[in-house]
């Protein structure tokens, strides 16, 4: 008898180990300020989704390898430290804005422009390399996105958009993220067992939060929109694309990602 199964009804955008990190990050903390309303079907997947994206973590923090495997190279801890002074740069650039008397219109301005681009602080700086890479890149969509380019540049911080992006691309470069990807090195097994059974875990909450949507109640297709709109996002984005990237620092406290905005970004190599 022939079986329909999850794999075969829902068709999820084509993901990287590090990209469906990104992805699981944002579908949970879309699903957070909603966890006392959920069905007890969709908590059971989102808390299976929720593991399995831990597991996905673990694979990558123990085994997505910089150039060369093991410590991170030298050139690539010299992009992370410029990436993270632009990063730096940029946040005390509007920083300084807010610090003008209330009421000068540059004050709402950059502080909309630091709500938008840091939600945690700097707190991402300390996340480990491909991690870091992953937060700088959606933040990266994010003023491209947006329109966020234009309105740093009329408060004069061309020049730091201009090196946060050239240290940014440099940054992934050494990771040996964006590399080509006829170049890119086979995925361990263990991370892509991970990826794998992320997805699974990602097809069956997709099916049981558009299983629970009833045509004459509204509120659950608005429930539905909003705990999928990161998925959307990521299949609808400019490019059709979504993603995101980092490996190796000392970890801190991780920062809470950022907010559901629908961003994306090109894929990284498949070997990833």
């Amino acid at each position: 008898m022939t079986r329909y199964t999850a794999s075969e009804v829902i068709q999820l955008p084509r993901l990287t180990a590090v990209g469906a990190m990104a992805l699981g990050e944002q579908l949970l903390s879309a699903a957070k300020p909603y966890k006392k309303q959920l069905a007890k079907g969709i908590a059971r997947v989102l808390s299976a989704l929720s593991s399995r994206h831990g597991d996905l973590a673990a694979a990558l923090r123990d085994q997505v390898s910089l150039p060369g495997g093991g410590e991170p190279s030298e050139d690539a801890v010299q992009c992370d430290r410029v990436l993270d002074s632009c990063w730096s740069g940029l946040h005390d650039f509007l920083t300084a804005f807010t610090k003008l008397p209330p009421g000068a219109p540059e004050v709402a301005e950059a502080s909309s422009l630091k709500a938008a681009l840091f939600p945690g602080g700097l707190k991402f700086l300390q996340l480990t390399y491909v991690l870091q890479w992953s937060e700088s890149e959606l933040r990266i969509q994010r003023i491209r996105k947006n329109g966020l380019d234009a309105r740093l540049e009329a408060l004069g911080g061309k020049r730091f958009l201009a090196a946060l992006e050239a240290a940014h691309a440099a940054y992934g470069k050494a990771l040996g993220v964006t590399a080509p990807a006829a170049t890119a090195a086979e995925a361990p097994p263990s991370v892509r067992e991970a990826l794998d059974a992320f997805t699974e875990a990602l097809r069956a909450y997709v099916i049981k939060v558009m299983g629970a949507v009833e045509p004459d109640e509204p509120e659950t297709q608005e429930l539905a929109d909003k705990l999928l709109a990161p998925l959307a996002g990521w299949s609808v984005g400019p490019n059709g694309r979504g993603a995101a990237r980092k490996n190796g620092k000392p970890e801190d406290d991780v920062p809470p990602p950022l907010p559901p905005d629908l961003p994306s970004a090109d894929l990284l190599p498949s070997g990833l």
